[in-house]
């Protein structure tokens, strides 16, 4: 989308890089919902995306590694919050088995690594279990690195993360990104043709705002909805249907002023809005009917974020009008990413519709945004 200095030097292991018998530290997301301590049917979903980098490396009879975390239990162990659970998910995902070990590091893990045989997977307990994963800690990092004669980063989801395991352990192995990381590095950094149409909503408008500054300029129309469209409007009108304090913060209005003021006239805003009692559901079918008229006429289209409360059955009508108009537009290019808009996309089978569905939310808005992303800037080095 907008170049940058790391997409040149960004490139994927080849198989001169990765021998017979090799330990491969292969950081994933494991970072995948769950229902009283099970993977959910869309972390299912989510864990297929490891699928790939998994079976290239046990092709060239690699000893894989699992490195990931789940939640934030800030250094302590949170029994809910162990990768058991999803190990075991994994395991069924690829149909190959896949080994737990109760700690990120250590001499048991050592011991188990070391006996593994060539194309067998483990995964470590969760990272974020020892405090120096979050800290970036050399010292954490070379304890990992102990485990493995190869890093691969395949976790695109947390490369805005300073963490041991996206930065620090770099320095320790020789280090490559996944294809994962790869193609999402390439289809962020595409350049758009016009019309180009940024669709976005969620919660929170601060996440969108460096977006919006960065891509803004390059942007034909951006269509605004969520929580984050009621920040805007009440920075157009100065009032809202309802009260809604949480959104309408006046630093966030300040910004979403600032954001009106240098691009107006390209922004679109919800005409009507689907309210019960004291709550927003949804865009009305005025705003659908125009989001989706702006949506048939781009060659360029990125979204993240959904419309509405997509956890209630009144509240997903816009977000779904809005994949549907562009999976219907087949001449797009388009990039969709967030947790919950691409679990609106796989209820309703339409994630093949896009050109490329981004495994992360936050990520994407950083790398798309100019923020800085650490776990590819560590490996363009």
């Amino acid at each position: 989308m907008v170049k940058t200095k790391l997409h040149k030097n960004i490139s994927s292991w080849t198989v001169r890089d990765i021998s017979d018998d090799s330990r491969v530290l292969l950081r994933v997301d494991a970072n995948v919902p769950m229902i009283d301590g099970r993977v959910s049917i869309h972390g299912r979903h989510r864990l297929k995306s490891i699928l790939p980098e998994i079976n290239r490396l046990r092709s060239r009879g690699a000893r894989i590694v699992l490195i990931a975390h789940l939640g934030d239990p800030k250094g302590k162990f949170v029994k809910s919050l162990s990768l058991a659970p999803v190990a075991r998910a994994l395991a069924r995902v690829i149909d190959h088995p896949v080994r737990f070990i109760p700690h990120p590091v250590g001499e048991e893990a050592a011991r188990v690594i070391d006996r593994m045989a060539p194309g067998s997977i483990v995964m470590l307990e969760n990272l974020r279990f020892d405090k120096g994963e979050e800290k970036n800690s050399a010292d954490f990092a070379k304890r990992l690195a102990e485990l493995g004669d190869v890093y691969v980063n395949n976790a695109f989801s947390v490369c805005h993360r300073k963490h041991a395991s996206m930065v620090a352990v770099t320095k320790c192995l020789p280090s490559f990104a996944g294809e994962l990381v790869v193609r999402e590095a390439r289809a962020l950094l595409m350049v758009p043709k016009h019309p180009f149409v940024l669709i976005l909503g969620g919660m929170k408008i601060s996440t969108k705002i460096p977006l919006i500054k960065r891509l803004g300029a390059h942007a034909n129309a951006i269509l605004i909805g969520g929580a984050t469209a009621l920040t805007m409007l009440k920075a157009d009108v100065g009032s809202l249907p309802v009260d809604v304090p949480e959104f309408t913060k006046p630093k966030d209005v300040a910004s979403a002023k600032t954001i009106a003021k240098k691009f107006g006239t390209k922004i679109y805003l919800p005409c009507d809005l689907v309210v019960m009692k004291n709550s927003v559901l949804d865009i009305g079918p005025s705003t659908i009917e125009s989001f989706c008229t702006a949506i048939a006429s781009g060659k360029h289209i990125v979204w993240n974020g959904p419309m509405g409360m997509t956890s209630r059955e009144d509240g997903f009508a816009g977000t779904l009008a809005i994949a549907k108009a562009i999976a219907k537009n087949t001449k797009a290019v388009s990039i969709v990413g967030g947790g919950e808009t691409v679990e609106c996309l796989e209820e309703f089978d339409l994630t093949d519709s896009f050109t490329h569905v981004s495994t992360g939310g936050s990520a994407m808005l950083a790398f798309l945004g100019g923020e800085a992303m650490p776990g590819l800037e560590a490996l363009a080095k």
